[in-house]
């Protein structure tokens, strides 16, 4: 315990024996009195000016230990603790605190054994590194060499009571790394990865006994001995089928993978059951149009309601769905979902002969040629032309013969669509030496034809008949043309007419 007097309180002690001039003066009697008080001064610990060493005390000021605080029994910081120069912060926080409540801030935890905790949030982000295998799973101990590559295997137990899973025939694969010695070394850290067969079980005590596969029978053509905590996963079994299975996540391989028919560290093609992610190389030799650097699904089959496939631009691609004959009451799509169906339709539809595609969602109007809510993809796309009257043989005397041109395009009648002055009549006759009068036929074309339109009647007077009476030959023709905006179309129909 250490003590500072200052003077003012020297000065109170010994102001008594200062006056050696009065009268019965004790000199002796007043030193040893001076001191006793003194020492009783010093031996009070009830001083708020000091601390006890002895006996509970507390500090009101800031107590600063040059050379550290060793507390033989347990610390209380009831306010908390702060360690170098704390800055809160997820990012660019630093140095260490643990407030009043238990919470911790600190920059990094190395725990050795377990951690137990209720809840735990990274970020809101949860991470693992290299593989994650779901199967059974265990941590060396330690480890015995049985001689012969044969090791025995003593496994910690994760919990009270716990007994190992591991069968007799099991492929085991088990990964460490030496991340410390590397950092003792100042080398770069490395993961060595262990391929053992389980020889025998000690369920009890959590000992296994294992074979080192030789190298050649490893992925890696090198296989390193188990040791003390490592990490080991059922890969497969040598003879159970029902052990055989195992699914893991992989960070290294860029993939989700459930292996079936495993009985060796070696896979084989089979051995793949589901892949999801980059495909093993096996898939990627394949004729196949894979795409470097997409990841697909590789699985003996699927069995879904619906798949929704995008193109390169993340588009849905269009499902064209055969709706049967056209209907006015049914609903149709272009490039849209089906609410109904759940598909990206484009929907196809029957009319007239025809197949008709979709170009606007919700349309009820029937495929036409002209009608721009549909597109024609299957069918004749001829534009024809017809008369109405079938050939006959005509009476000279009483010749009357109405013609009525029939136009067609895409199996439907559009007659209507055409216009009078887009229907062109023209004539050919010969003289009975088989010479077309051609001046006689001009005359009626311009005069006659280009002026009736989609209907004509005609008589004697259209026969032109001369010196040498009703004409050898006589034919009739109607040359119709569609103007549909893309370039128009012309049809053409003749009929010969036989005079008796």
């Amino acid at each position: 315990m250490a003590y500072k007097l200052d003077k003012s309180a020297l000065q109170s002690l010994f102001e008594g024996i200062r006056d050696e001039r009065r009268l019965q003066a004790n000199t002796a009697n007043r030193i040893g009195n001076a001191f006793l008080s003194l020492l009783h001064f010093c031996a009070d610990e009830t001083s708020d000016a000091f601390l006890s060493r002895k006996h509970d005390d507390a500090a009101e000021g800031m107590i600063t230990f040059m050379r550290g605080l060793i507390s033989e029994q347990m610390a209380q910081l009831k306010a908390g603790a702060q360690f170098g120069d704390f800055v809160s912060g997820l990012y660019n926080g630093k140095g260490a605190q643990v407030d009043a409540n238990g919470n911790a801030e600190v920059e990094s935890i190395t725990v050795r054994t377990y951690m137990r905790v209720m809840e735990l949030i990274v970020n809101r982000l949860s991470a693992q590194e290299g593989d994650t295998f779901f199967t059974e799973s265990d941590t060396i101990e330690s480890v015995d060499s049985l001689g012969d590559n044969c090791y025995g295997l003593h496994l910690r137990s994760k919990y009270s009571g716990y007994f190992t899973a591991q069968h007799v025939g099991n492929v085991i694969k088990g990964v460490v790394n030496n991340i410390a010695s590397a950092a003792n070394s100042g080398t770069s850290a490395n993961y060595y990865t262990s391929w053992m067969r389980v020889n025998s079980v000690n369920a009890v005590k959590n000992y296994i006994e294992v074979t080192l596969y030789p190298d050649a029978e490893v992925p890696a053509g090198k296989n390193f001995p188990p040791c003390e905590l490592m990490n080991i996963a059922r890969y497969g079994n040598q003879t159970d089928e029902s052990l055989q299975s195992c699914f893991y996540i992989s960070s290294s391989e860029g993939r989700i993978v459930k292996l079936t028919g495993v009985t060796k560290p070696i896979l084989e093609n089979y051995n793949y059951g589901m892949v999801f992610g980059d495909m093993p190389e096996f898939v990627k030799s394949l004729d196949l149009p894979i795409v470097k650097g997409r990841d697909y699904l590789y699985a003996a089959g699927i069995i879904t309601q619906d798949i929704i496939q995008i193109d390169y631009q993340g588009k849905p691609v269009v499902d064209y769905v055969d709706r049967g004959p056209w209907s006015e009451t049914a609903d149709y799509f272009c490039s849209a979902l089906n609410p109904e169906t759940g598909k990206y339709e484009t929907s196809d539809v029957w009319y007239t002969g025809c197949k008709w595609r979709c170009q606007k969602t919700g349309t009820h109007t029937a495929p036409r040629w002209n009608n721009t809510d549909w597109a024609m993809i299957e069918g004749n796309p001829a534009f024809t032309i017809d008369f109405l009257e079938d050939e006959t043989i005509y009476d000279f005397n009483n010749f009357r013969a109405p013609l009525t041109v029939v136009a067609s395009l895409y199996g439907q009648d559009i007659t209507s669509d055409i216009l009078d002055s887009d229907v062109a009549w023209t004539r050919y006759t010969e003289n009975r030496a088989g010479e077309q009068r051609v001046t006689s036929d001009n005359i009626w074309s311009l005069e006659v034809g280009s002026k009736a339109g989609k209907a004509i009647v005609l008589t004697q007077s259209d026969l032109s008949v001369d010196s040498e009476g009703v004409p050898a030959k006589i034919k009739f023709t109607a040359t119709v043309t569609l103007r549909d905006g893309l370039g128009d179309e012309v049809a053409q129909d003749s009929i010969t007419l036989e005079c008796v």
